[in-house]
């Protein structure tokens, strides 16, 4: 069914017309025993489990003292905003949804590098970020089509601004935690994040205007937006004011048509692409002497697309291992050797995004983290350990619900790090080291959070890397004294930069670790004798991640070589060498000055102190409708219209929600309401309904085929139970949805014949279930390339009557089946290739489910249109063509790639005289385009169908 205004509407806004319409507010399973209490400030209402007051109490002073300069940068006004913090979810992330208006952290800190250390721990880098899109959002103008809207649903209004580029809606966001709440913090200041643009704008890879906005689907870096859109969006203020973003968002709610292109015009008086031609000219300017890297290095060849690489280390003099991804390549662990050049992959696995893994002293085993998704409840997901033994191939996890990254090996036994909220703490794992192994707490303290740790090889001294109030530092101790010693000076602590990475020499007396003090990341040698630093690479780009050879002479580092980061090796005699200033080396008054700093002011400290808390619930005032939305659906694909009104409401976790549609057709009115609870687990979803449906009949005694209107009318409860048993890269799990329906049907003659039945009572069992078996899709896939997916759904109607009534019916308790299976191939994997084969089928005593749904558009003409069995026999072969990756600004038009789809199905009733002479057969070929317009995604195709035995050729636009 498509619902066409509603389409053309969300287009407009930029919104997932897919998602949007399976259901507009999505419910989701939260792990039980949530204490929910809520803190409640002049704007904000925080919701937190009790656990993590004081992270709640934090947030609300950082989201209080950023208000009035977030409102000066983007407008807009809240009250009473919801901020949901939870900390289930290790796969850390803050967002804001226009949609159920609110916003969402998870408490455990990022663990990448991504974040600049510099700004202060996770909280303040992500609630600044998320309050701009917040504040932004509110911002609806003054009187204009957004304020229309807003009467009707003001989720929807908020919405117009899912239209803007999403480089422009995060570089804004980016510029303000660059800008506007400690000095050098944000990303705009981390030469991780902006030597990524500097890399590309330097080569021969340049963005075009359009891929500095809008995010990247197919090639790296796929967080391209956010750099992009910084850049672009730092120039902006830089050159026009502070106030130009402002004036265009402003411009654009009240002129939201016009493209944000428009609204750019008219606050800086140039077109885009001229504003892209002067902003070009600047960074050529500033980046004229900028040059990638002159020492000599050994680069190991890899032979795969967009190439990722992380932490590499030895495991011989001549054998590397690293984690990898790559486009066209399965992600996870490989090994190199130098001497043959020969690549091969150990382990296909996901990894805690620190890539962080040890290796034990004999080069044996090896531990690392990844993450490992909930069976049951969404976006939880758990850091886990796992060991690998390389002689035998075999690994085992170490740990379950632990929560555990970083991993390091200390004697005979192993420390990690564990999430703790907004926070971590350092943990031991008890020899041996085996699956549930016993743990003790080592370090924790809520004003630090350790990073990353290394082990001394000769003794049993700890590098420990730990962020104190934005003082991301180095100190070197024991781990009977650790936490005394953090409460110290630092050993090292570089001014203008933060420490990462530290490894140890392996005679015990060196330290390597990198630093983005100079400007650009660049790796350092630190000697305990002499308590001296060196400067050991010179690379424009950052050189980050290193690791010293068994003997120590050689060390192999990451390089960001323009888009992809890859792995180099150099020797001790092509180090830099540089010496780095005593004074610049130590802890001094600046770093003194940053650690006693505070991102929130005095005077929000203090009236925070008259904040109340209180037991959250989400009461019943959730049930006010939220959204209203016009309907015009297509029944049944027979190009005829119902048209009415729907509304939707959710409450403010996303646990419950409810709809209700109201529409017209054939003179008749129909409605469809639903509500569905996931406050515990499975939940349910229930609804009561008057729904129509087209069918065909024949006559008794006659092959004339009659249209009838299918009227069923009651309600419905079912239980939706789904499972994920394994999402680390291959994903393997099963959804069941077993129903039970109440149903009054009959079938209205529109033919005339005066034909049209009595209802029918009946009580209907109805289990839809799908089981998914390790499918995998690469990064360029445009289907998955292994695996195997199989459906099914069985519906029986118990106590129903006889209602034919002169036509071909047989509606006695009827029963019906459909299914399918899908499996996956591809013997071109390194083009991204993949081939589908599938079956399909129904069988049914009665018209329960429209056959025509699983026959290929491809046909010119329905195919077996009154069989109650009929089966598919179908393939699809995908072949990419372009991954262009490139759009617009002025028309918001993206496009993702083009491929060519090879298919054929053979359609057959199985219980039909000479089913074989009768089967149908279609082969095809089409061309289909990913793109987008703003930020909505269509997959859009235009196919030709053969059919051989009739000679028929059919073009059409749709699925295949």
């Amino acid at each position: 069914m498509r619902k066409i205004i509603g389409i053309l509407f969300l287009l407009i806004l930029g919104i997932n017309c897919q998602s949007a319409f399976a259901q507009l507010y999505p419910t989701q399973y939260r792990p039980p025993q949530q204490n929910w209490h809520a803190l409640t400030t002049d704007h904000f209402k925080i919701i937190y489990n009790q656990e993590n007051d004081s992270s709640a109490l934090v947030t609300a002073q950082l989201l209080e003292d950023q208000y009035t300069s977030i409102q000066q940068l983007v407008g807009g006004e809240l009250s009473n905003f919801p901020v949901v913090l939870n900390n289930y979810n290790d796969r850390s992330n803050g967002f804001v949804n226009p949609f159920n208006f609110r916003s969402e952290i998870e408490l455990p800190p990022i663990k990448s590098k991504s974040m600049n250390p510099r700004t202060g721990g996770w909280l303040q880098n992500v609630a600044p970020h998320e309050l701009v899109h917040a504040m932004q959002f509110s911002n609806l103008g003054d009187y204009n089509i957004p304020q229309l809207v807003s009467l009707f649903s003001p989720d929807l209004a908020r919405s117009f601004h899912g239209a803007i580029p999403a480089g422009i809606v995060e570089g804004i966001a980016v510029h303000h935690e660059s800008e506007g709440i400690t000095d050098n913090g944000g990303r705009g200041n981390y030469p991780f994040f902006t030597n990524r643009f500097n890399a590309i704008f330097k080569s021969n890879q340049r963005w075009s205007m359009g891929q500095h906005i809008h995010y990247s689907s197919n090639t790296r870096p796929f967080d391209r937006h956010y750099i992009g859109g910084y850049e672009f969006t730092s120039w902006l203020h830089n050159k026009y004011g502070p106030a130009t973003n402002k004036e265009a968002l402003d411009f654009y709610m009240d002129w939201p048509f016009l493209g944000y292109g428009v609204a750019l015009r008219h606050a800086t008086g140039q077109w885009p692409g001229q504003l892209y031609n002067k902003f070009e000219k600047t960074h050529s300017q500033e980046l004229k002497g900028a040059t990638a890297s002159d020492q000599q290095v050994i680069h190991p060849h890899l032979p795969y697309k967009g190439r990722k690489i992380r932490r590499p280390k030895w495991l011989s003099s001549s054998k590397l291992i690293f984690y990898g991804s790559f486009y066209n390549k399965r992600p996870g662990f490989y090994s190199y050797n130098l001497q043959t050049d020969q690549l091969n992959q150990l382990l296909v696995t996901n990894t805690v995004n620190d890539y962080n893994y040890s290796l034990s002293a004999d080069r044996s085993r090896m531990v690392y983290s990844y993450y490992e998704a909930d069976p049951i409840y969404d976006r939880t997901s758990k850091a886990e350990l796992v060991q690998y033994h390389f002689a035998s191939n075999k690994k085992e996890q170490l740990t379950q619900q632990a929560r555990y990254y970083a991993p390091v090996f200390f004697k005979d036994d192993l420390l990690a790090l564990q999430t703790a909220p907004a926070s971590s703490r350092l943990v031991s794992l008890n020899s041996p080291v085996i699956s549930n192994s016993k743990t003790k707490i080592i370090a924790e303290n809520k004003e630090y959070e350790i990073k990353a740790v290394a082990t001394n090889p000769k003794n049993s001294s700890l590098a420990i890397v730990a962020n104190k109030n934005g003082l991301q530092a180095l100190w070197i101790t024991s781990r009977e004294s650790l936490e005394n010693t953090l409460e110290e000076a630092p050993d090292i602590a570089l001014d203008g930069g933060s420490i990462f990475d530290p490894q140890w020499h392996p005679d015990g007396n060196k330290l390597l670790f990198s630093s983005d003090a100079s400007g650009s990341f660049q790796l350092y040698e630190y000697n305990l004798s002499s308590k001296t630093t060196i400067q050991i690479t010179k690379n424009g780009y950052n050189a980050f991640e290193g690791s010293y050879s068994p003997d120590g002479n050689r060390i192999a580092f990451i390089q960001q070589v323009k888009n992809e980061q890859l792995p180099v090796v150099l020797s001790r005699s092509n180090f830099f060498d540089k010496a780095v200033n005593k004074t610049k080396g130590q802890y001094n008054a600046l770093n003194k000055s940053r650690l006693n700093s505070s991102t929130i002011s005095d005077s929000i400290k203090t009236k925070s102190s008259e904040w109340p808390r209180t037991s959250y619930s989400p009461g019943i005032s959730w049930l006010k409708p939220r959204t209203f939305l016009p309907v015009f659906e297509e029944v049944s694909n027979q190009d005829v219209y119902q048209w009415g009104l729907e509304f939707h409401s959710t409450n403010t976790l996303s646990n419950q929600s409810y709809s209700a549609e109201v529409t017209l057709l054939e003179k008749r009115t129909w409605y469809d309401l639903s509500y569905q609870n996931k406050t515990f687990y499975p939940g349910f979803k229930a609804s009561l309904y008057n729904r129509p449906d087209y069918r065909f009949f024949s006559l008794s005694g006659s092959l004339q085929n009659l249209p009838f209107l299918r009227q069923e009318r009651g309600g419905s409860v079912s239980i939706p139970i789904s499972v994920t048993l394994n999402n680390n890269i291959f994903s393997t799990g099963f959804y069941i949805e077993p129903e039970v329906r109440y149903s009054q049907i009959r079938f209205i003659d529109l033919s005339g014949h005066e034909l049209t039945t009595e209802f029918g009572n009946t009580t209907i069992g109805n289990i839809y279930g799908q089981f998914n078996f390790r499918l995998q899709q690469n990064a360029r896939d445009i289907q998955p390339n292994s695996g195997a997916l199989i459906y099914g759904e069985l519906e029986h109607y118990l106590g129903s009557k006889d209602i034919s009534k002169g036509i071909d019916i047989d509606f006695i308790e009827p029963t019906g089946f459909q299914g399918g299976l899908f499996t996956y191939f591809s013997p071109l994997r390194r083009w991204n290739q993949s081939l589908r084969l599938g079956i399909k089928g129904i069988t049914q005593t009665a018209p329960i489910y429209n056959n025509q749904n699983i026959v290929s558009n491809a046909f010119s003409d329905p195919v077996f249109l009154a069989s109650n069995n009929i089966v598919s026999f179908n393939s699809r072969y995908t072949i990419p063509l372009f991954f262009v990756d490139d759009g617009g600004f002025l028309l918001p038009l993206y496009l993702n790639n083009l491929y060519l789809v090879g298919f054929t199905d053979t359609v057959l009733d199985p219980t039909a005289n000479n089913w074989y002479e009768q089967s149908r057969t279609v082969f095809g070929l089409g061309l289909r385009a990913r793109f987008r317009i703003s930020n909505m995604a269509i997959d859009l195709g235009v196919g030709l169908g053969y059919e051989a035995s009739r000679n028929k050729t059919h073009i059409f636009i749709g699925d295949f």
